[in-house]
């Protein structure tokens, strides 16, 4: 495990320096996290860590998994107009809003609502008018397409979203952020169409008072029911509890850099 991490890092620096001569805009960014389960017995896993490297109008991101070094994203954009991007290489399918939640510094809850995809092809996003579309077309014609509408109103702002792709999936999302009696929250929710209903809805709030402490709330069509708090120590620690329905107890520490 030392050996991966020692060469995921390395081999982050060696990019970046490389990149680093031609393009002075390049940063470099990562996140690692531990998590301790409590249960019957006490387990201890690191189920994240990455490192981004990005320039102007690229991006490189990669984790550590099984001791392997993966490619997440590997993709350049393009900006067609003002108001239109194309996306080419190794990219998040526009489908839902879970991407980007396997990262702790992502995520207020130490689980995901369910998994995300990656895959190579080219992707097309544009956004006027609190209207949103993205498309991607990928290998063996396999597409996905998602359209959004971000509307605000009494002080909060929501977006509803519709998916779809090849493989005859339907997804409908939702989120909002405002504030409610003085405090403020989050809440998401998507609802599959094509799974048998299923379904993952998920609260965070975060009282002025708590001073980076916030409390998490979800539930799910398994009828799972997932609570907890966490704490924002500085910018860049964070401390996130979640207990299931199970009764196990899991405590995840994130570091972002």
């Amino acid at each position: 495990m030392k050996n991966s991490i020692r060469n995921l890092i390395i081999t982050a620096a060696l990019v970046s320096g490389i990149l680093g001569i031609t393009n002075a805009q390049t940063a470099v960014s990562g996140e690692f996290s531990s998590d301790v389960t409590l249960g019957d017995a006490a387990a201890f896993s690191t189920p994240y860590t990455g490192l981004n490297i990005s320039g102007d109008g690229w991006e490189l991101s990669t984790n550590l998994s099984d001791g392997n070094v993966n490619v997440e994203e590997a993709k350049y954009n393009w900006a067609i107009s003002s108001a239109i991007t194309a996306t080419f290489g190794s990219q998040a399918e526009p489908y839902g809003i879970a991407w980007g939640l396997h990262r702790p510094s992502n995520n207020s809850y130490v689980s995901a609502p369910r998994d995300h995809s990656i895959s190579n092809g080219v992707g097309i996003s544009t956004s006027a008018y609190g209207i949103g579309a993205n498309a991607f077309y990928g290998d063996d014609n396999y597409w996905a397409a998602r359209a959004s509408y971000d509307v605000s109103a009494f002080g909060i702002n929501s977006t509803v979203g519709l998916s779809v792709n090849s493989d005859d999936a339907q997804l409908i999302d939702a989120s909002t952020e405002g504030s409610a009696l003085g405090i403020p929250y989050e809440s998401s929710f998507e609802y599959d169409l094509a799974n048998d209903g299923a379904y993952w809805l998920r609260g965070v709030v975060t009282p002025d008072f708590a001073k980076g402490a916030y409390g998490i709330i979800g539930y799910n069509s398994d009828e799972e029911v997932t609570y907890g708090i966490g704490y924002n120590a500085s910018d860049n620690l964070k401390l996130a509890t979640e207990l299931s329905g199970d009764g196990d107890t899991v405590i995840r520490f994130s570091y972002s850099f």
